[in-house]
């Protein structure tokens, strides 16, 4: 499959732990995670400090 050049991506990985590994983070992928868990201190500097996106 070709990629358009426009296209973001982000690789997820889900441990049984819960932890979650991410490759190549995006602005729109690292605001969803900092919804999922806003104290993660990993993600919170990568997501948008005034994002309002919605799930």
């Amino acid at each position: 499959m070709k990629k358009r050049k426009n296209e973001l991506s982000a690789e997820l990985l889900i441990l049984p732990d819960g932890r979650v590994l991410v490759q190549n983070l995006t602005q729109p992928m690292a605001d969803i995670l900092r919804k999922l868990n806003p104290r993660d201190q990993a993600i919170a500097p990568r997501a948008a400090k005034s994002s309002k996106r919605i799930l």
